[in-house]
């Protein structure tokens, strides 16, 4: 079922409000929750970059892998290469109706982009003081580029990490997680407030939340250049989320979520990266708007997955 939601370009400057990606699980309804942000966070582009084939298309290619610095123009870039590559081009066509390339308008184009980098900007973006739940974009580019000033044409690839909270079968938004970590802490005397001022989320979510609730680290927005699949970047772009999750931010074990039709996907994280389903939920997924440059909700069966390090 298709949802009315839309965004247009008019809407995306300052204090917009994107999309949220609400799931349950066992047939429970869907539940909206707002404000609504745009949460994409289907790890599904490497359905099209075959590790097998890697080795006979481009083998000795120097790929470089550079987390983001978090500026602005870097982000931008990046929620460039994210429309261009993973919203207009993906092998699962994600626009409405089934559309093509040809049925978007710069203008239309112009606010998916406008759209995507407001997003970017409020997750992975700079900010005043240290964000209380760590997130990143990674990137891959020709061992050539210039990591420090990369453009969107020199993007080959791009994943996100970032920390949230699981409740059960429910891995909740980044806003919500946020929310939660601040009421715990706040909810405490002024003695133990000053105690958990530098305190990790694992030791905060451990030590305060419910039994229920943990910190977990998330893969998501994995998507390749139609230029370079079937070249292994995908592949490369997960094993460095993974080696980010572990040594830099001390987990054991990262998420993600894939949606339950994309049957080529799921073997690739299954079957050649080691991931292990968790497990089954209906939520909203996104389809891009080509006619007035926005995005639709609609509903999507999930598959969560996840994997040791």
């Amino acid at each position: 079922m298709k949802s009315s939601l839309l965004l247009a370009a008019s809407a995306v400057c300052g204090s917009c409000s994107n999309f949220v990606s609400s799931f349950s699980t066992n047939g429970a309804a869907l539940q909206s929750k707002t404000p609504m942000k745009l949460d994409m966070f289907f790890a599904t582009e490497a359905a099209d970059d075959d590790t097998a084939a890697a080795s006979t298309t481009k083998e000795s290619m120097d790929v470089k892998l550079t987390p983001l610095d978090g500026s602005e123009s870097s982000v931008i870039n990046a929620a460039k290469f994210m429309v261009d590559s993973f919203w207009l081009q993906s092998p699962q066509n994600l626009i409405d109706g089934g559309g093509d390339l040809s049925s978007i308008s710069d203008a239309s184009k112009s606010s998916l982009t406008n759209i995507q980098a407001d997003d970017l900007l409020s997750k992975y973006g700079e900010r005043m003081g240290k964000r209380k739940l760590d997130a990143l974009i990674v990137v891959a580019s020709d061992g050539s580029s210039d990591t420090k000033s990369l453009s969107a044409d020199d993007i080959l690839g791009l994943v996100t990490i970032e920390v949230r909270l699981l409740n059960s079968n429910d891995l909740l938004s980044a806003d919500e997680s946020e929310f939660r970590l601040t009421q715990a802490v706040a909810s405490l005397g002024p003695k133990q407030r000053r105690e958990y001022k530098d305190a990790s989320v694992l030791d905060i979510a451990r030590e305060l939340l419910p039994p229920e609730v943990t910190a977990v680290c998330s893969l998501s927005n994995l998507c390749t250049s139609p230029k370079a699949r079937r070249m292994g970047i995908a592949a490369k772009l997960c094993s460095e989320a993974e080696r980010l999750t572990k040594e830099e931010l001390s987990f054991d074990e990262i998420y993600l979520r894939v949606e339950s039709e994309n049957e080529a996907a799921k073997k690739l994280y299954e079957d050649k990266l080691g991931y292990q389903s968790k497990f089954e939920a209906s939520a909203t997924a996104l389809r891009v708007d080509a006619e007035r440059g926005g995005f639709v909700e609609v509903d999507s069966d999930i598959v969560v997955m996840s994997k040791k390090l």
